[in-house]
């Protein structure tokens, strides 16, 4: 399988698809944004429309940001005929809406898959990614030799459709979840006159360390925060997990508070800055910001 499609050049997209080429494969590319489709032509053929890069590619890879616009391209591709074409959904996107698709797909004589990314844009410049992928075994068995391309730490099989995006929003949620944990602790302690970067360093020796807490509770002990992961993006994939709560009539006790928290954080304007700005959130409501 030589001849691969791309549909969203975005920070993600663009570095996996540099990935590819690198690897050998030939692609056919597409954004909305021009500009991120013209870096790579000198790389790839450029298409005008998602129909030509389905028409000119046996394999087609959407980065999207979300269900709404993997629907919209997936309904398109169906309508424009799939017949032995393969579409594989790298969004982080609502696991039931993934299941859909794949029987949709499936039904006009294609194949569809949720392959999820866990890492940043850095990983997937340098094929560093992970990947959790849902769907049906044969197609991840024709998969996984072009993602392992640009996903060096790891390609998952993990179940049937939407199993992909089930992992992912797990991995999201508890990643989220964290840094909410340190955006309410160290803005109060700070409030009640603690030294915070003291605190940092005796919780950092603590059970309590990890990765996540040395990357993100710096960056609200230190008002940097850093660029890595949007609050709006956590904000969508929160509301994933609620909606999947939701569906099961199940209670989302902590759930509701993180996403309080970052629903706060999007109406103050703080929607494509980094999640760790829920800090800023609570700094604001304590008059501390």
């Amino acid at each position: 399988m030589k001849t691969i499609g791309f549909i969203g050049l975005g920070r993600m997209g663009s570095g996996i698809c540099r990935q590819l080429i690198e690897g050998g494969y030939t692609l056919t590319v597409f954004d909305i944004n021009e500009s991120n489709s013209s870096a790579f032509a000198d790389k790839a053929a450029v298409a005008s429309t998602v129909e030509e890069v389905l028409d000119a590619s046996s394999l087609v890879f959407l980065s999207l940001p979300g269900s709404p616009q993997v629907e919209a391209i997936v309904e398109q591709y169906i309508a424009h005929g799939v017949e032995g074409k393969t579409i594989v959904d790298l969004s982080t996107s609502y696991p039931l809406s993934s299941s859909k698709l794949h029987a949709q797909v499936k039904a006009a004589g294609g194949r569809f898959a949720d392959a999820s990314l866990t890492g940043t844009p850095m990983h997937a410049e340098q094929g560093s990614l992970i990947v959790t992928f849902g769907g049906d075994e044969d197609t991840f068995a024709e998969c996984k030799p072009v993602i392992d391309t640009f996903a060096s730490r790891g390609v998952h099989y993990v179940g049937g459709p939407g199993a992909g995006n089930i992992a992912k929003l797990a991995n999201n949620y508890l990643s989220i979840m964290y840094i909410a944990l340190y955006s309410e602790i160290f803005p109060l302690a700070e409030k009640l006159g603690f030294d915070t970067a003291k605190l940092f360093e005796i919780i950092g020796n603590s059970g309590v360390n990890c990765p996540m807490y040395q990357s993100n509770a710096a960056k609200i002990v230190n008002k940097t925060y850093d660029p890595s992961f949007a609050l709006d993006l956590a904000l969508k994939d929160l509301s994933y997990v609620k909606k999947l709560f939701d569906e099961h009539q199940f209670p989302s006790f902590v759930l509701d508070g993180g996403l309080n928290l970052l629903r706060i954080g999007h109406q103050q304007g703080y929607g494509a800055n980094d999640c760790s700005e829920m800090a800023r959130v609570v700094r604001d409501m304590m008059g501390a910001e």
